[in-house]
């Protein structure tokens, strides 16, 4: 899928998309919470001119839809990610726990999406080499949001994820491959 970015917003030293999505192409295969080998820690791509067409056209929603700095992955533990987004769900995957979480901005973008009709989905991620878990939690997190509640709201999150994370955790069957050439 390939949403149109926003101007001027860039992905910067984030890399979370690089370690978090798996990947079984041709040229570049990585399982799973794997740092794609020809990434660099905290800079990027160092085959950004020759990359697949895959991570070309993949890029989280903050690249799409206007969120703060606050929500770049690398800063927020999480990756909104755009599958699903055609059909009215986000899901938020959360792959670190950070005071974010329990930040008014989370709140108020999870009501405001909620009050749009959007479903809103929590993923955590596995071991290496597994599936993430991933659960649509709107009708759970909605009383907190119609209270306006933000600490039920961040306790009802951080139940989620516990439960998520107690997921019983599936190989995703994908080896390293890297041979992307220019």
């Amino acid at each position: 899928m390939s949403l149109p970015l926003l101007p001027d917003r860039q992905c910067g030293g984030c890399v979370e998309c690089c370690r978090v999505i798996p990947l079984s192409l041709p040229e570049l295969s990585k399982p799973t919470g794997q740092l794609c080998a020809y990434c660099v820690d905290g800079a990027g791509c160092s085959v950004h001119a020759i990359r697949p067409q895959t991570c070309r056209t993949w890029f989280c929603l903050w690249r799409v839809i206007e969120l703060s700095d606050d929500w770049r992955p690398d800063r927020s533990g999480v990756v909104v990610r755009p599958d699903g987004i055609e059909d009215g769900v986000i899901t938020l995957f959360v792959v670190r726990r950070s005071e974010f979480l329990a930040s008014e901005e989370l709140f108020a973008v999870v009501a405001g999406w909620l009050a749009e009709g959007v479903e809103v989905a929590l993923s955590v991620p596995g071991p290496v080499g597994t599936y993430p878990a991933r659960a649509v939690v709107s009708d759970w997190l909605r009383p907190a949001v119609e209270a306006g509640d933000p600490d039920d709201f961040t306790r009802r999150v951080l139940l989620s994820l516990d439960k998520l994370e107690q997921h019983d955790w599936q190989p995703d069957g994908i080896e390293p491959r890297y041979a992307v050439t220019g």
